[in-house]
Parts: structure tokens; sequence; C-alpha cells
């Protein structure tokens, strides 16, 4: 088995702690408002299926994008180091400039879906708790890994120090999307294995929601999983080629990255106003 396979088996596991338990992606506000019915537990799935189609639409053009750039701006610097061989010591200095670049690069992509987020401010605790979460397990698990000792490996590790650094001192949010594509780069897994497991690991939260919510029961919620694989790869096909671009006039007008669903943004808008609730966001 290759490495690429083994990590993305590895990142989609359920127990990664990535702070993923603490969102419902609006779910909850969404049941409780009766946007979604509970009659959904029984044979009234539509509400739910409904739910879960518009916000993984949701998610394809809006964060997707922005995670598709990171990925696409850190491989650009870094991969030439993975392609130079662990056994090149290379310029140390060369080796710093290439790691600043990158990370100016995700600092400024991460301010930028910072500032997209800010009128949700439900949505933007999740993603900053998922992507704190997640660089927490590659600073603490995935850089201390034999394969991490390359110069690409040895580049990214210093990257993600940083990254957290900046995000103690609250100079950067540090994103979901934004950590998420970075991280991949690290652990070399393609832009395209990026995107599918972008998309799988957020309609499973989700699941898992409904699951908690009693929304639906475990093994309703794996039949429903098997049916969201043709809505998942149609959106990938249409909207994996976006990313977002923070310089041109097409992102004045909001073109790159985009809600889709704000009816979905209003609910999530509302869980800090549900009187009793299970899920942080």
């Amino acid at each position: 088995m290759d490495r690429e396979t083994w990590l993305l088996w590895m990142l989609a596991d359920s127990q990664l702690p990535t702070g993923g338990f603490v969102a419902s992606a609006g779910l909850e506000a969404a049941v409780q408002g009766g946007l979604v019915r509970e009659s959904a537990a029984e044979d009234d799935i539509d509400s739910f299926v409904g739910f879960i189609s518009d916000s993984a639409h949701n998610q394809a053009r809006f964060a997707l994008p922005i995670c598709s750039r990171v990925h696409d701006l850190a491989a650009l610097h870094l991969m030439p180091l993975a392609e130079a061989g662990d056994g090149s010591s290379g310029n140390g200095g060369d080796d710093e400039a290439v790691a600043a670049k990158v990370l100016e690069d995700i600092v400024r992509i991460d301010g930028y879906h910072h500032t997209m987020l800010a009128s949700n401010q439900v949505a933007m605790r999740a993603s900053i708790a998922q992507g704190g979460g997640l660089l927490s397990v590659f600073n603490r698990g995935y850089a201390l890994s034999a394969f991490m000792g390359s110069r690409h490996g040895q580049a990214c590790v210093g990257i993600a120090r940083q990254l957290q650094r900046l995000a103690r001192l609250g100079e950067v949010r540090a994103h979901w999307a934004t950590v998420f594509g970075f991280v991949c780069v690290a652990l070399g897994i393609s832009c395209a294995h990026m995107q599918q497991l972008f998309m799988f690991q957020f309609v499973r939260q989700v699941f898992s929601a409904a699951i908690r919510l009693n929304l639906v029961g475990p093994l309703r919620a794996q039949m429903l999983s098997c049916d969201m694989q043709r809505l998942v790869s149609s959106l990938l096909e249409r909207h994996a080629h976006r990313r977002v671009e923070l310089d041109s006039i097409e992102d004045l007008f909001g073109e790159s990255a985009v809600y889709t669903e704000p009816v979905l943004e209003l609910y999530q808008g509302m869980h800090d106003r549900l009187y009793s609730r299970i899920f942080n966001s």
C-alpha cells in the first residue's frame, strides 16, 4: 500500500480529534426551527435529505475553493523540495524562503476566509475549532513521523509550528479549510484526493450530528450516506476546478467563493439563541 492511501485512511478516521464533534453545521437549529422535520426519524426523510444536499452544495461552493487554493499554492512551492529527494540537504536559506512564502499565502487566504465568515459567528467558531484541532494533530502527531524528516517534511513542520504560534497570538485564525489544504500538501496528498476527503468529512459530520440528535438511526444513516456519493461526485465534477481568486475582479463580486444557501446560513446563525442544545456550534 502506498503512503498516500494509508494517510488518506488515517485522515478519514472518524476518531481523528480535529474538533469536528463540536459542530452540527446548523442541523440542530434547523430541527428546532422546523426546517428539518423530526419525522425524518421515521419515514419522512425528505427535509433532512434536502438539508444535507443543500449544505454539501454550499460547502462545495464556499469552503472547497478556499481549501483548493491553499493546496495549489502550497504544492507549487513545497513539492519541488519533495522532488529533490530525501538525501538532498539543499540550501537552508532557500528552504526558509519557501516556507515563508507558503506561510504568507496561507495567512492571506485565511484572512479572506475569516472575513467571509464575519456575518456568521457560529460557523466561524466551528471552523476555527476544527482548524485548530487539525493543526494540533499535525504538530503533535504527523510532524513527529519518520517520513517528515525530508526537506519537504521539515519545511512543512516549520510552517505548521509557525502557523500555530501565530494562531495562539491571534494574528491568524487558522480556519478548517485553509489548514486542511496545507496539511494535505504536507502529507503528500493530491488535490483531487484532498477535495474528495474534504467533502466526505463534511457529509459525515452532518450524518453524525443527525444520529446524535436522534433524527436518523445509525443504519439509516449508512444507507443515506451511500446515496450521497452520487451527489458529492456531481458537486466535485461541477466545482472542483474553482479556486478563490484574491487578486481578481471576480472576487470583488464574490464569484469564486460564495454562500449558495442563505436560509441555511440564517438557521446556523440561530444556534446561539437555542434554549437548549447539544452542539457548541
